[in-house]
């Protein structure tokens, strides 16, 4: 196979030769593993490529007994929902040839453990970006307005007279949007804030120039301090390194206005979630909107610290913020077009470790989660 390694066994029918003309002997089904439910038009067109298997429950992960056993005679795996690809299953698969995942990093999968078999690992360039700013903008309008303690309080039959103090929410146009990690994701969200009537104010680790500001609505660059202290929402973006694990710390939030509302789609270990529980507890900030947790899937009881679950001012969903149905779909056809193409022998697309097929490894990704 041109596409594969050179120790990716043939996939393709086996052919016996019998007075020059060749005769199907038997053929190699292509054995393939998904270890949860994908989309229906992915799943349709996986299934034309091979013998698929597929966990099938929604509600949990699959155990990694099961895993490593379900794995033991796959040909590929499809990498989902950050189940971990780790040495253990690297070594329980024996037939394995190739990883296609449904990601844009894929840190939950052993990249060395795949290299050093020489299985090549493909994911997908982001295809997430204006879905997460779509639905950050969402979260952001849910939580100013309180939709969700609105829409608990009517289903309880507690509503009994239209009020003009009940349920007041912050409205938007005139506000000042505060965005930290002005990266693709960021600027998208501006877009939408500026459509608002929002002005932009922004932190980056380098500054866009006088042109892209302008295009963004005349976002202006501020430092952390000053972004957090001026800011009415504030926006967490950035993608996690080694240097935003913690950013956002008690001395940031004690900064901000006691009308302001703070949200991350980001990664959870961005934010300190004791120190934003502390200050909405101590009602010296609004309302926050989480996505994102210090503590994910797989690791036990994900989600939010305890306290954050009693507050009414907190807006809680559980990391959706590419959940897109179009969105999704688009990524499962992606990672089922890689397949498609590694078992017609060409290269797939977006190789996270180049270096089975003999090229210079990826450098410079300081991306940790």
């Amino acid at each position: 196979m041109t596409g594969a390694p050179a120790n990716a066994a043939n996939l393709l029918p086996v052919f016996q030769f019998f007075y020059g003309t060749p005769i199907i002997e038997r053929e190699i089904m292509t054995r393939i593993f998904v270890p949860q439910p994908i989309p229906e038009v992915a799943a349709a067109k996986l299934d034309t490529l091979g013998e698929v298997t597929t966990y099938p429950h929604v509600d949990r992960m699959i155990p990694e007994a099961d895993l490593l056993e379900a794995v033991r005679d796959k040909h590929i795996l499809f990498g989902i929902g950050e189940i971990p690809f780790n040495e253990r299953v690297f070594e329980a698969a024996k037939e394995l040839q190739f990883v296609s995942v449904m990601h844009g990093s894929a840190k939950f999968i052993d990249f060395a453990a795949a290299t050093r078999r020489n299985i090549p690992v493909s994911g997908q360039k982001s295809m997430t970006q204006k879905t997460t700013a779509e639905f950050t903008f969402a979260l952001l309008m849910a939580t100013a307005w309180r939709l969700p303690e609105a829409d608990t309080f009517l289903r309880e039959d507690r509503w009994r007279q239209n009020q003009s103090m009940a349920f007041l929410g912050t409205r938007l146009f005139g506000k000042t949007l505060g965005i930290v990690g002005m990266g693709r994701i960021g600027q998208l969200l501006a877009r939408k804030a500026v459509a608002c009537d929002m002005r932009i104010i922004y932190n980056k680790r380098t500054p866009l120039s006088p042109a892209e500001e302008f295009v963004l609505g005349s976002a202006e660059f501020r430092t952390l301090d000053d972004l957090f202290t001026e800011a009415d929402f504030i926006s967490l973006t950035p993608a996690l390194t080694k240097d935003t694990v913690g950013l956002i710390d008690e001395h940031l939030i004690s900064l901000m206005k006691p009308s302001a509302i703070l949200i991350n789609t980001s990664r959870g270990l961005v934010l300190d979630e004791a120190a934003l529980e502390k200050a909405l507890r101590e009602k010296r900030i609004r309302g926050a909107g989480l996505d994102v947790y210090q503590t994910e899937v797989p690791e036990p009881n994900p989600g939010p610290i305890a306290g954050l679950k009693d507050l009414p001012n907190v807006v809680l969903t559980p990391h959706i913020g590419s959940a897109g149905r179009e969105t999704r779909e688009e990524m499962a056809l992606r990672t089922v077009m890689n397949i498609e193409r590694f078992i017609a022998g060409k290269r797939p697309y977006d190789v996270f470790n180049p270096e089975v097929y003999g090229e210079a490894a990826i450098t410079g990704d300081e991306v940790i989660g």
